[in-house]
């Protein structure tokens, strides 16, 4: 088994990189490799210089590859903790992967001017693929795809090689104005597709005396966790949540719809439309016949199961105009657990929360929470607590029993920035956060304060999308921006598994009500179903 370990990476303030359909095109052409089996592919994104270390110990790849921004002399562009561009310089790189020279056979640095970085790697490595120059986001992709498609059909790295450069000259549809150099150069728009300059073909660097390489020793393949993918929307996927019984699962898109999966079968059971915007989120009432979903549009609409008939479909039982401003939730539209309190809440962006009734979506009431953007909301078992994250990094617990609009506790910077999604534990009486600076949090449900031991669960290489808690409460699951979703014990904060396979940022994630099915969608368009470790 070869282990073929892809590294993206595009900090914020540099041109937007199309590296999603780069790593999907490559686990397609590998796919659909007759020699698939022998080929395992783990992917890492927003990748830090720490990120990088880990990962090559962690993974023990042969083949590494590097997607994102070059900057030549400068160094390969990496993230901060923050996002933000860090130049990784050529000898820190060498120095880096000399100690893995006996183990990576090629590395692929797609990236702009990365033949710098070449030549100070093949000191230690077999292979490395540069570029010379600046290269269009498209020529890289281009590359890629034909270096992969040799490389599943049993091809040598230089065959392999030929095969990608051929790629760019004949697969490449026409000029790119985004390229993969640190700061683009813009292109006039309408100009006439120029002829492909020779420099954009990248450089393969042989070392002289190669290594000995030791490939890993072959072990039994373990079951998969992953079922098969549901597969239908057109865009991100927002939100997710299952029906009581598991049987279905709910999901709302950018495309502008949500979708009612059969998990069983998986396959579509019902596309609802209506909604004029993206839609950010969905809920589910605890016995499973109103569905809800709320637009950026400020519409809520809350969706009959009895009406989900061939004659009716997209029929509600009422829409509601939750605000004239636009809706921040992110992850969730928080529902009331007990069914003897029948209220779902909708977070705003000038920092009110509203409470409204379930059956009818009447208005109940509204508190100003917050001074910045309501980003997540969480109800208690009771339905009479319910938390709340906004953007300026606060959380605040709230008694809906009081009518007032002092909460029951606030935690200050809870995070070093976005709270972007919040769970609760009722069994163990823990408030989970997820924030923008890529770690989670664990607080006392009571008081807000600190968990103890363990307050800080860190692991995630891009920011928490989202947490969500298993119905017995004793575990937690993650979806990120590093494209992973991760589960942890609540109890210890320990690292459980981490479910890789998405080609994109994961932005939410849910169990089951029986805690065996973890679902978790994202930018890759795909809703991906876990079976959680017993």
């Amino acid at each position: 088994m070869r282990t073929i370990l892809i590294l993206s990476s595009n900090p914020k303030g540099t041109s937007v990189l199309d590296l999603d359909r780069e790593i999907r095109d490559i686990r397609e052409g590998l796919r659909r490799s007759p020699n698939r089996n022998q080929f395992q592919i783990e992917v890492r994104g927003a990748v830090r210089p720490i990120d990088l270390r880990r990962s090559l110990l962690d993974e023990k790849p042969q083949i590494v590859h590097f997607c994102g921004h070059g900057s030549g002399e400068g160094g390969l562009v990496l993230e901060t903790d923050r996002g933000e561009a860090q130049l990784v310089e050529s000898v820190a790189l060498a120095e880096l992967f000399a100690e893995f020279a006996t183990q990576v056979e090629c590395i692929l640095l797609n990236a702009c001017y990365s033949e710098v970085q070449a030549n100070a790697l093949i000191q230690h490595i077999n292979y490395v693929i540069g570029m010379n120059r600046e290269i269009p986001d498209a020529a890289a992709i281009a590359f890629s795809i034909g270096f992969y498609d040799g490389i599943g059909a049993g091809k040598s790295i230089e065959e392999a090689y030929r095969l990608g450069c051929s790629a760019i000259r004949t697969d490449l549809p026409n000029s790119s104005t985004d390229s993969r150099k640190l700061i683009p150069i813009a292109s006039p728009e309408n100009a006439p597709p120029p002829v492909l300059p020779d420099y954009l073909i990248p450089v393969l660097k042989q070392k002289e005396q190669l290594n000995s390489i030791v490939l890993p020793i072959l072990t039994p393949p373990t079951p998969k966790s992953q079922l098969e993918p549901l597969i239908g929307h057109s865009d991100w996927i927002r939100s997710l949540a299952f029906s009581p019984d598991g049987r279905t699962i709910f999901s709302s898109s950018n495309d502008r719809t949500v979708r009612v999966w059969d998990v069983a079968a998986g396959r579509l059971l019902h596309l609802l439309t209506g909604h004029r915007d993206r839609v950010k989120c969905v809920g589910m009432s605890p016995d499973g016949q109103l569905m809800l979903s709320c637009s950026a549009d400020g519409q809520v609409r809350g969706w009959d199961r009895s009406l989900l008939t061939h004659k009716k479909i997209g029929d509600c039982r009422y829409i509601v105009k939750a605000t004239s401003r636009t809706i921040t939730l992110v992850n969730t539209l928080p529902v009331s657990p007990n069914p003897q309190r029948p209220i779902f809440a909708t977070g705003a962006e000038h920092g009110k929360i509203s409470i409204w009734n379930l059956e009818t979506g009447q208005w109940q009431r509204s508190i100003s929470a917050h001074s910045s953007p309501v980003l997540s909301l969480a109800f208690g078992a009771d339905g009479k607590r319910l938390a709340s994250g906004s953007q300026n990094k606060t959380i605040k617990l709230w008694d809906l029993d009081n009518s007032g609009e002092k909460p029951l506790y606030e935690i200050g910077n809870a995070h070093l920035s976005q709270v972007l999604s919040l769970a609760i534990s009722n069994q163990y009486q823990i408030l989970v956060s997820g924030g923008a600076d890529r770690t989670i949090k664990l607080w006392n449900l009571a008081t807000g304060e600190k968990r103890s031991p363990k307050h800080i669960l860190e692991g995630h290489a891009g920011q928490v999308w989202c947490v969500a808690v298993s119905p017995d409460g004793s575990r937690i699951a993650s979806a990120s921006a590093d494209f992973t979703v991760k589960l942890w014990n609540i109890e210890t904060g320990e690292l459980l598994q981490t479910f890789t396979g998405h080609l994109g940022e994961v932005r939410t994630v849910t169990f089951s009500a029986n805690g065996k099915l973890v679902a978790s969608g994202g930018d890759d368009l795909e809703i991906k179903l876990w079976e959680m470790p017993v």
